[in-house]
C-alpha cells in the first residue's frame, strides 16, 4: 500500500532550484531522521512543503525511489551529491539524500496550505492530515490525472 509522507523544506528555494531529483535532509540526533526515511518504500508519495514562516504550503509532490547517506560514501561519492552539484545554497550537511521521480510542482497550479506546529522535518500524512487544507490523497489522484510532471534528471 502506498503511503504519503510530508517533508518540510524550509523556504523551498533549494528544493525549487535543485538540479537533480534528489532532496537532502540532515541526519538528525542519533540518526533519527535516517531511521524515518528507511521506513519509506519505493512508490511512496512525498509531499514537500514550506515552513509556516515561508507560507506554509505544499510546493511539490513526487514518488520516492531510494535513499543514500553521504557518510556511507566517505572516500568516493557515487550516489550522493555535494550542495554545489545540486545547486543548493548554504553549507548545511544534507547527509541523507532522498531520491524521487515524477515531480509535480504543486505551487504552480494550486495552493495547499499546511500548518504543523511541530519541530520535526518528516511527517506521516495519516497522523497529520488535519494540519493540511484539503485531502492530499485526493490531490494526488488529481495531479496524476491532469498534472504535468517536471522532469529532473535522476542521479544514478
Amino acid at each position: 500500500m502506498v503511503k504519503h509522507w510530508m517533508i518540510r523544506v524550509g523556504d523551498g528555494l533549494n528544493f525549487i532550484n535543485s538540479k537533480y531529483a534528489v532532496w537532502g535532509i540532515k541526519r538528525g540526533r542519533g540518526g533519527c531522521l535516517k531511521s524515518i526515511v528507511q521506513k519509506f518504500n519505493p512508490g511512496d508519495i512525498l509531499w514537500f512543503f514550506t515552513s509556516k514562516k515561508f507560507g506554509g504550503k505544499i510546493i511539490g509532490m513526487a514518488e520516492y525511489t531510494r535513499m543514500y547517506d553521504r557518510e556511507d560514501e566517505q572516500l568516493v561519492r557515487i550516489h550522493t551529491l555535494t550542495n554545489s552539484e545540486q545547486n543548493w545554497t548554504g553549507s548545511e550537511d544534507w547527509s541523507i539524500q532522498i531520491h524521487y521521480k515524477n515531480l509535480y510542482l504543486v505551487f504552480l497550479k494550486q495552493t495547499i496550505r499546511v500548518s504543523i506546529q511541530h519541530p520535526a522535518i518528516i511527517f506521516d500524512y495519516e497522523n497529520f492530515a488535519g494540519c493540511v487544507e484539503g485531502d492530499l490523497i485526493e490531490q494526488y489522484r488529481c495531479f496524476k490525472g491532469w498534472g504535468t510532471c517536471t522532469e529532473r534528471p535522476a542521479w544514478e
